[in-house]
This record gives structure tokens, sequence and C-alpha cells, in this order.
């Protein structure tokens, strides 16, 4: 009986011996940096882990837009600030300056923190009207924090938890509850003077609008168009044909 029992206590005090080395090792190495959108445990049904963005001006009046891409870090909370290196992949086809600008002065996990905010200014160019344009950040290592998880697998698909990337653009397109019977043909010229004389975000079009204000909207602009031509400043489209909301609003 007491050599079970001392044969029982060996085994113990060796489970306990490797428990703690298995702990120990645990923190053997940096922690680790990632994008915050790509490690997350999604908090709803479609919150789903991403590595890349479309950011579109299309049903936007606005010409800059200001965007947050966050980082996080494993580990336990520092009593230090802790830079980590964020840097532009060469594959991005941006120009800092004209496409983008960001607004971080560096890159660091501030003492008691485990994510950070980097704060990014998209501008509105012409050029954007027919191409879109790749932003790509990576993570890197430094003396702080090493980019050891690469990759997560969800449904069978990879997702960078290292790389990110910001697709740019102002490629218009027909907003969803875009009737013809009350605003004719889509054009993006009729769509932005729409948002203009309306005070409306051409997003509004796209997914809120009623009928009701279908109607409205579609006799408010044809009213205005009417009155535009009897003052002698008819609006033209750019193909040199008179700017016309639909039949159903004439």
């Amino acid at each position: 009986m007491n050599k079970l029992i001392l044969n029982i206590l060996g085994l113990v005090a060796l489970g306990i011996l490797f428990g703690c080395e298995k702990e120990l090792n645990k923190y053997e190495g940096k922690p680790t940096v990632y994008f915050y959108d790509a490690g997350k445990t999604p908090a709803f049904n479609g919150d789903n882990p991403k590595d890349s963005t479309i950011m579109s001006f299309s049903l936007a009046k606005a010409q800059d837009s200001i965007v947050n891409m966050v980082i996080s870090v494993t580990g336990a909370k520092s009593d230090v600030d802790r830079p980590y290196k964020l840097v532009i992949n060469p594959k991005s086809d941006v120009v800092a300056g004209s496409h983008y600008e960001i607004l971080n002065s560096n890159f660091v996990i501030k003492k008691n923190r485990l994510a950070d905010t980097v704060k990014i200014k998209f501008f509105r160019r012409t050029e954007m009207q027919t191409k879109t344009y790749l932003l790509n950040f990576d993570l890197e290592e430094n003396e702080n924090f090493s980019p050891e998880m690469k990759y997560r697998t969800i449904s069978n698909r990879q997702v960078s938890l290292v790389s990110y990337r910001w697709f740019v653009n102002d490629i218009i397109k027909k907003p969803g509850r875009w009737l013809d019977g009350y605003f004719g043909t889509f054009t993006r010229k009729k769509l932005l003077l729409m948002a203009e004389v309306l005070g409306i975000e051409p997003a509004y079009l796209d997914a809120s609008v009623s009928i009701a204000e279908s109607t409205a909207y579609g006799k408010f602009m044809q009213r205005y168009l009417n009155e535009q031509k009897a003052a002698g400043k008819t609006v033209y489209e750019d193909d040199g044909s008179e700017m016309m909301m639909g039949v159903s609003v004439q």
C-alpha cells in the first residue's frame, strides 16, 4: 500500500513539474501582434473576421473619409509604451499625400493597453472613378512583438492576421432603390445633383428611401430642372442630353 501511495505521489509531482514547465514556456517568446478585424471573435451573426475592406466614395458626398484600423497584441499588459512595426506593402499603388494620409504620429501600444487604433484619411480623387486603388499594410517583427500568428482558417478560407488591405475607389453604382419611373435614367451627374439639391446622402437612395419619398424627390427634382431651364440654365447630362426625371413625375 505504501509503495502504491509513493507511486501516485511521484506521478502527481511529475505532472506538476511538466505543468509548470508548459506554463512557463508560454511566456518565452514575444507577444504576438495582429490586425484585430482578422483575429476577432464575431460579436454577432455576419460579423466575420476579415483581412480587407472596400472603401468606396461612390454613394457619398464627402471629399475625404477617415477610417480606423485596430492593431491588437496578445499577452499581458505592460507598464511602458511598446512600439510595433507597421509598414506599407510594396504592392500598394496609392500615393501618400494624394490618395491617403496616416494621421498617427507613431505606432505604439500604450502602457496598460492591448490595442492601438491607426487612423487613415482617404481622399476622393477623379482617377478613382475608373480604378480601384490598393493600400496594403503589413505587421513585422520588432523588439517588442512578433507576427508569429500569420493566418487563421475560417470555413476553408484563410484570413491573414499580419497583412491588411484597403481597396479604395469612387466607381459609381446605381443605388438599390433607384426607380427609373421616378428618377429617370441613372447617371452619376444626376445622382450627385439630387444629393446636393435634396440635401441627402446618395447612400440613402441605396437602402432607405421609401416609395412615397421617391415620388416626392422625383417631382421636386423635375420642378427644379424646369425652373433652371426657364431661367436659361438648362441642366445637361455629360452626353449632352437634357437631364430629365422619370415619366411618373412629369
